[in-house]
């Protein structure tokens, strides 16, 4: 029976032939290539974000309000904030439409264009220059989040485990213990035979 080392040994070597196959294989049948961008599309930016869409349907008038609420925030403030009015000053109903690509799938997306670039393999090149397109440009992808800057707990070292932490007392009160075992064990010897005496008949027989 083979160890988990050798077996974990055969699988990695067996993934990577499998990779290098796979590869090949890309790169020598144009057929497994376009199999292989099946879904890959140029794409809309807005089919990788969230947006406010409007609905159609009976728009509502918007009902004049005298009424102005002290420290209200101005429009001016709220530019970011999804237009609900149109040009004629109507109130339009709107809706939250999600991305029509997940991020699961877009890291997909990502990754089997990285591993085609990786093999040499360009989707598009440029009509003048010749110079391979990057696959990103070419389906139109967002470009990843920056990762994030913040510090860890602001700078300070992590604090670990409460049991680490404690050691050194628990060395410490152990130490001192077994420093005053033999008075302990004197005083306890004290204690028993007071004991004895005190439940010791005084009869003679």
């Amino acid at each position: 029976m083979s160890s988990p080392a050798a077996v974990v040994a055969m699988t990695s070597t067996a993934s990577s032939k499998a990779t290098v196959a796979s590869l090949r294989k890309l790169m020598s049948h144009p057929q497994a290539l376009n199999k292989n961008l099946t879904g890959l599309r140029v794409r809309p930016q807005s089919d990788y974000s969230h947006q406010w869409v409007p609905v159609p349907g009976v728009a509502t008038a918007k009902k004049p309000s005298s009424y102005i609420a002290p420290n209200a925030p101005s429009s001016s403030s709220q530019s970011g904030a999804p237009s609900i009015l149109t040009a004629t000053g109507e109130r339009v109903r709107m809706r939250w439409q999600q991305s029509k690509v997940s991020g699961r799938v877009l890291a997909d997306i990502r990754k089997k264009v990285a591993r085609l670039e990786r093999a040499g393999i360009a989707l598009a090149t440029h009509p003048e220059t010749g110079v391979a397109v990057p696959g990103a440009q070419v389906l139109n992808l967002p470009a990843p989040k920056p990762l994030s800057t913040k510090t860890v707990r602001m700078g300070k070292p992590d604090k670990g485990r409460k049991h680490d932490r404690t050691a050194p007392l628990r060395k410490a009160k152990v130490a001192k213990a077994i420093a005053e075992m033999p008075k302990t064990i004197e005083t306890w010897k004290k204690a028993k035979a007071a004991e004895k005496t005190k439940t010791k008949s005084t009869l003679p027989f």
